[in-house]
């Protein structure tokens, strides 16, 4: 599973990680040598074995790996072999921190290299890692490749990022205001953990940039000192326009060799030291950017006022905050937590969601057109925000199933803030008595599971709705009243890189590991299509969309198989099909019945398409790119959906 839902070969073809790597290897071991020391490596979390290689090309004496992921691990000593280094790698199968002296390595090492990083820096536990590595297995005057990290924070303004954070009144269609947020959630510091983003994909209408770039922690690899578990950095700061402190932008940058001559950089388009020289940066999904979010934002009222940054970091996690002045910066800021459930509860795709004003519009437009004081409301779903907002339009009841913990608690939160007193929160459906479900007039969602992960995971609304149809009136209005699943070739930019095979890297050979995800991919054939936030991942349309399927829930049980062709309008690279799910609220042909989680504005093909930004698409990802021409090429689909099971079987065949 691990195997082929991550995107292990997107580290291999990051071109100028592998090398920078590998230029710092030959330098940092010709210094060596010329200084007339042997060079002994210790390589933690070797992966694919290619920065062991790359140190034994380079020169290095002896050289131990160590990976403690056994697939990987025993890839690694396949690969090792092809290359012609089976017998000069030492390969320890186990972690770092587990390794030791006379056992594991004969003696310790004066170089050490190692890939330990994610987004966040030191999410993955690198200050533990290299701290234990300090102690144990180097020696006093090793050498550290990467050398240093330098991390960074820009304070902004943003709309659309803060709608991830926390909840926003809902109003009606007159603007009379139908939900608030509770006490609970308005009080609320929310939750501090990183939520990563590819920034460079936000334009400059999305963000106010309150601050410039500040560099906010240093980490040296080289030391065992100055590598704090726990470390807080005061900065003063001068505000370049007015705005709310609302988030934090985070990345960083590694030093490769001490001397500071080879930087790899994180940073989004608009801070990266190479945009003047280069018009696209690197691209990467294993080390993205990340937004924080302010426990409570400050306004700055005009250019040039100074405010405070507090940067806290502990051995795993950075964290935020703003004050007005240093004085109030006096004792330390502890790592705030989510008091309110909405953040324990729900993903911040789905906080988003409940903010986005178009789609509440066109729910709030079905549910007013639709009901009236005698309506019984049914919600099927995870926290249904929108069914107590029907609650407040004066039916006569709503009733609402919430077997999570914390979203109940939340819902209870929102009914007791707003006075809602005709809304009945239960565990399941099991628990309606059959003659209150004989009085049900509506049955409403919008709908959305926790369990789900794929756009149509969703459809298990279906399911819900036949456990009970039988005893509900003949007459029961059902919305949303159908589903349709739509598919559209693209060429995405760089995405398919998580799926690409390898082959060779800086010119070793690494089949080996691409045939193990094939493998591993081959294993799992459900797991083909996967759920990505398209609109991080820009990709051209090469034709236009196609429906798939057609499931009117009142007739859910029906199986249903179909096949297609799917014409080719627009010449490119062919890596991959985007689909998604669009909702229709009552039938009906209008465009405000539909509530679509794919595309926000019309695809035309050979055009960049945009997507929405509060769900996740799904993607088939091929492994192989396909050179397609217009009106030539082709992609033909089979589908079997299966709605007992709420399986959908898809396939997609490229006649290029």
């Amino acid at each position: 599973m691990e195997l082929t839902c991550t995107g292990f070969g997107d580290m291999l073809h990051d071109k100028e990680r592998n090398q920078k790597y590998f230029a710092a290897l030959r330098s940092t071991i010709a210094r060596m040598h010329s200084d007339g020391r042997e060079v002994h490596v210790l390589d933690i979390g070797t992966g694919t074995g290619i920065l062991s290689m790359m140190a034994l090309s380079a020169g290095a004496d002896t050289v131990t790996a160590c990976e403690a992921f056994m697939p990987m691990a025993n890839c690694a000593e396949r690969i090792f072999e092809a290359n012609g280094f089976g017998d000069k790698v030492r390969l320890v199968k186990k972690r770092s921190t587990e390794m030791r002296i006379g056992e594991d390595m004969p003696r310790k090492a004066n170089l050490l290299v190692a890939e330990l990083l994610d987004t966040e820096l030191i999410g993955e536990g690198a200050i533990s890692i290299y701290n234990h590595a300090h102690n144990e297995l180097l020696t006093d005057d090793v050498i550290c490749i990467p050398a240093k990290a330098n991390c960074y924070a820009q304070v902004v303004q943003s709309p659309l990022a803060a709608q991830w954070n926390t909840m926003k009144i809902i109003a009606d269609l007159d603007g009379n205001i139908l939900l608030k947020p509770s006490k609970d959630v308005l009080e609320c510091k929310g939750d501090a953990a990183v939520h990563d983003v590819q920034l460079s994909q936000l334009g400059p209408e999305h963000f106010r940039a309150l601050t410039k770039p500040m560099e906010i922690f240093e980490f040296d690899f080289n030391k065992k000192t100055n590598r704090s578990i726990r470390r807080r950095k005061i900065l003063e700061v001068t505000a370049l326009q007015p705005g709310s402190t609302d988030i934090v932008f985070y990345w960083w940058d590694i030093k490769m060799e001490p001397n500071d001559e080879l930087t790899l950089s994180c940073a989004p388009y608009w801070a990266h030291p190479e945009k003047e020289s280069n018009d696209v940066i690197p691209w990467r999904d294993h080390w993205m950017q990340a937004i924080y979010y302010i426990p409570k934002s400050l306004h700055v009222s005009g250019k040039g006022e100074k405010f405070v940054l507090n940067c806290n970091h502990d051995e795993y996690s950075l964290w935020f905050d703003v004050q007005k002045a240093l004085n109030a910066t006096e004792s330390s800021v502890p790592r705030h937590a989510c008091t309110c459930n909405l953040h324990l509860a729900y993903p911040r795709s789905r906080i988003g969601q409940l903010n986005q004003a178009v789609r509440n519009k066109r729910y709030l437009n079905y549910l007013e057109q639709n009901l009236s004081k005698e309506s019984q409301l049914l919600c099927l779903g995870d926290g249904c925000v929108l069914g107590l907002a029907a609650a407040k339009m004066g039916v006569a009841s709503v009733i609402l199933c919430e077997n999570h913990v914390f979203s109940k608690r939340f819902m209870e939160s929102i009914v007791d803030s707003n006075k809602l007193e005709n809304v009945h929160l239960l565990k399941n459906i099991y628990e309606i008595e059959e003659p209150k479900l004989k009085e049900i007039t509506h049955i409403f969602a919008e709908p959305y599971f926790f369990t789900s992960i794929l756009p149509w995971d969703n459809l298990q609304f279906g399911l819900l709705l036949h456990k009970i149809l039988n005893k509900l009136p003949a007459t029961v209005n059902i919305s949303p009243h159908s589903a349709k699943i739509f598919a559209v070739p693209v060429q995405f930019t760089d995405l398919h890189k998580i799926r690409t095979p390898v082959g060779q890297c800086e010119g070793f050979d690494l089949r080996h590991f691409d045939r193990m995800i094939e493998q591993a991919r081959k294993l799992l054939t459900d797991h083909q299509i996967e759920a990505q936030p398209l609109w991080e991942y820009p990709c051209k349309a090469l034709a236009k969309p196609q429906e798939l399927l057609n499931v009117v829930f009142r007739n859910f049980n029906e199986e249903k198989t179909g096949n297609g062709t799917i014409e080719i309008e627009s010449a490119g690279s062919c890596n991959g099909i985007a689909l998604w799910v669009e909702w229709n609220l009552d039938g009906a042909s209008n465009p405000k019945s539909l509530i679509s989680t794919g595309p926000v504005q019309p695809i035309i093909p050979g055009n960049f398409i945009k997507w929405d930004m509060f769900v996740r698409q799904g993607v088939q990802i091929f492994e192989k790119s396909y050179q397609v021409v217009n009106e030539k090429s082709n992609i033909q689909w089979r589908l079997l959906f299966k709605p007992t099971a709420n399986k959908i079987h898809l396939h997609f065949d490229v006649k290029a």
